[in-house]
């Protein structure tokens, strides 16, 4: 199965009442773990990567084993950067093949970070792309 947004995979549970894991990873053993126990769940599942993972594994790398281990199963998978601060590197995320990106830019003043919010939203809206934001601070 093709890599979907996080749309596909939330709409569906807020409507079903249900809940849909979301889970890092940063090597093979761990994407199959995820990959396979959702599979056997027959339930939705969420693949994030973090920055940190993906400087630890590589980006095409965290992409392939996430494409490789979803392809032979029947279950919708995400594969969603978690936290992405940098623009260029969910730039990146976006262009390798990941099917959602969060935009951290909480640490920037409000206006920027909407206005890289709008950037980054417009540029993944056109590889059909889903985007989750961070907007504000948490303390």
């Amino acid at each position: 199965m093709d890599l979907v947004g996080l749309k596909e995979v939330l709409e569906p549970a807020a409507k079903g009442g249900y809940a849909v894991g979301a889970f890092n990873a940063n090597n093979m053993e761990i994407v199959q773990a995820i990959i396979e126990a959702a599979a056997e769940e027959n339930s939705p599942v969420i693949v994030q990567a973090s920055q940190g993972a993906i400087k630890y594994a590589g980006l095409d790398y965290i992409v392939s084993l996430v494409k490789a281990a979803s392809a032979g199963v029947r279950v919708p998978v995400v594969l969603h950067l978690d936290h992405g601060t940098d623009y260029g590197q969910v730039l990146r995320c976006i262009r390798y093949g990941f099917s959602s990106v969060m935009y951290d830019g909480s640490q920037l003043p409000l206006e920027e970070n909407m206005a890289m919010t709008r950037r980054v939203v417009e540029i993944a809206r056109e590889g059909g792309v889903t985007v989750e934001v961070e907007l504000g601070k948490i303390g």
